[in-house]
């Protein structure tokens, strides 16, 4: 079957890339102290490259005091120094370059460090130039006398999104940590500063672009009132309307847009982070044709666990397939010719467990099959898509036997702390231990398993910063390159195909089979359609990929009839291109195989 060159496509390049997330304390220490740093991806790019990347984002690298790992940054034009300099930077960015490679860096401006400069002449007194740089405001006194917040908002963290300062006797905003004092966008001089230091100044040293944390929190209702109880149970309730995609948002972006767009010659790229309340009408307005926007990560995946409770109180089951391929469904709509916008295909990043125990199975057994099923899932979604490191050689979450020690996220030390002191809604320990051990965000933040020496070769130190997962001598790069049956050399042909059928898997339409019967909440099943606008003529590619997320084998047929019934015997004229079996028998489809049939129709 005839493919299209993806060299001959319309779209921008950062449509067609694949990116590749780096969490730098985790990826390559380059010198011996047992953390990641910049100089030690310099070497690994060739290893991208090979692994079909194009677009490589790195987590922040900034100086910062490190209380919530780089995204409470001190100076937005200086480097931690554990990770390396200026020049390291500067260096990489180079080297990328020559490497074929797009870089972006994560652009962090919805809060600073309390300990940024801007901060620290904030709150030296009430007078201060900068003191609307970010949100003051007095408390309040409760019946009894008691100093209360201004409202009832509940931080990210959890307890109240207020810090009391003796200093000047008011307090502060923190969507997250009390370290992470919220800016006050609404000021103009604030604005210029953060667009000249944490955008210019590195757009000036070369780099492609930004993944823009936490965008749609910047306006803020400033009337702060109080939020409706949603947790009776809690003192503090979630604030995310008054906070969370308001319309001042949008101009915000607007500015922000015009300053990329000062660049003329070069295609820079804003891809932004959603909030968990974002909806797929209201991201159309961030990426749509109007909007700001390039694309954007949607968080209903990553949330899919929680409750509107909290993270950590977990629905039961806490995966669904059917919930979860409906969600996915829903945003892959975002790209359906006529609403111009465009999304992000991820299941991973620092912010969660790895995919493979999440939604899969990452048992001994049955690791090596599910880390491929998703990778077909991600490969034949349509959007930009970002492996994050690790997840192209199918690691795993932290064994469920770690001690609580070994957990390093302020978030998740925090959260055990109060449920041990008894300050969290009667949650108890043995509840939050096995919450801990499904969805914290430590589990994607282990060391990159590179090979089978001391510490996985992420570090020469005898020592990394966080313990290397147990399973690296199984699971890592050397021992799987070259291995036709690794997951790391699947994910280098799914990639191939992704890109070779291109107007099919990144830019195709997605449409999701409601799987009935038996087959529920085991089988998923989906077409992939050619997007028929703009072909004048011949016939249109379409694939339908089925997937099997139980360990149960199953005859193909048997499948297909309870699908399609009759309609199983257009199936047949299909090609088989891709099964997570090869070699098997075709007739029967194996635990966690995923197969992707292609055809033609009509135009």
């Amino acid at each position: 079957m005839a493919s299209e060159d993806i060299g001959n496509s319309s779209l921008p390049w950062w449509k067609t890339a694949v990116g590749y997330h780096i969490y730098v304390p985790s990826f390559s220490d380059s010198n011996g102290d047992g953390i990641g740093d910049i100089p030690g991806i310099i070497p690994r790019l060739p290893y991208l490259r090979s692994l079909g990347v194009d677009l490589i984002w790195l987590s922040p690298f900034y100086a910062s005091p490190q209380y919530d790992m780089g995204y409470d940054i001190s100076n937005y034009k200086s480097v931690h120094p554990p990770y390396g300099t200026t020049s390291d930077v500067q260096r990489l960015i180079d080297a990328a370059h020559q490497h074929g490679l797009k870089i972006i860096f994560d652009l962090v401006v919805n809060h600073t460090s309390h300990l940024h400069e801007w901060f620290l002449s904030s709150r030296s007194s009430r007078l201060s130039a900068k003191r609307d740089w970010y949100h003051w405001r007095p408390g309040k006194v409760d019946e009894q006398g008691n100093r209360r917040p201004p409202n009832n908002w509940m931080s990210v963290f959890g307890r109240s999104a207020w810090q009391w300062d003796e200093l000047t006797e008011e307090y502060y905003l923190h969507i997250y940590l009390k370290e992470q004092p919220d800016l006050n966008w609404e000021n103009s001089e604030l604005r210029k500063a953060v667009f000249d230091d944490a955008i210019r100044f590195w757009l000036d040293k070369g780099v492609d672009g930004f993944r823009i944390d936490t965008v749609c929190i910047y306006a803020k209702d400033t009337g702060f009132p109080d939020a409706e109880i949603s947790n009776p149970d809690s003192e503090f309730q979630l604030g995310r309307r008054y906070y969370a995609d308001l319309p001042q948002n949008f101009e915000y972006l607007k500015e922000m847009r015009a300053i990329f767009g000062s660049y003329e010659g070069r295609e820079l790229v804003m891809i932004g982070e959603y909030s968990g309340s974002t909806t797929t009408e209201i991201a159309r307005g961030y990426c749509g044709q109007n909007g700001s926007l390039d694309c954007g990560f949607h968080k209903q995946l990553l949330d899919l666990e929680r409750t509107e409770v909290s993270k950590w109180i977990l629905r039961e089951p806490s995966f669904e397939l059917t919930r979860f391929l409906e969600v996915h469904n829903e945003w892959q709509g975002l790209m359906d010719k006529g609403k111009e916008a465009w999304t992000a295909v991820y299941l991973e990043n620092h912010d969660v467990a790895r995919s493979v125990s999440r939604f899969a199975d990452d048992s001994l057994e049955m690791r090596v099959a599910s880390a491929k099923l998703l990778a077909v899932l991600m490969a034949t979604s349509s959007g930009t898509l970002f492996i994050y490191q690790g997840q192209e050689i199918g690691m795993t979450s932290m064994p469920r036997e770690w001690s609580i020690q070994e957990y390093k996220d302020n978030e998740t030390v925090r959260y055990y702390e109060a449920v041990r002191e008894g300050r969290a809604s009667g949650e108890s320990l043995e509840c939050a231990l096995s919450s801990i051990r499904k969805v914290a965000r430590d589990h994607g933040r282990t060391p990159m398993q590179w090979d089978t020496s001391l510490n996985s070769g992420f570090t020469s130190a005898g020592e990394s910063w966080m313990r290397v997962n147990e399973n690296y001598a199984e699971v890592n790069v050397e021992f799987e390159e070259g291995n036709e049956d690794s997951v790391l050399e699947f994910w280098k042909r799914i990639l191939r195909i992704r890109k070779q059928y291109w107007e099919l898997f990144i830019a195709g339409r997605f449409e999701l089979f409601d799987v009935e019967g038996e087959l529920r909440n085991r089988v998923g099943v989906y077409w992939k359609y050619e997007q028929e606008e703009g072909r004048q003529s011949g016939d249109l590619k379409r694939a339908l990929v089925v997937m099997n997320f139980s360990t149960m084998r199953m005859a193909i047929e048997d499948v297909l009839e309870e699908i399609f019934g009759g309609g199983k015997r257009e199936i047949a004229e299909f090609q088989l291109i891709v099964s997570t079996h090869p070699g098997s028998d075709s007739r029967a489809l194996d635990a966690y195989e995923a197969r992707v049939y292609m055809g033609l129709f009509k135009n």
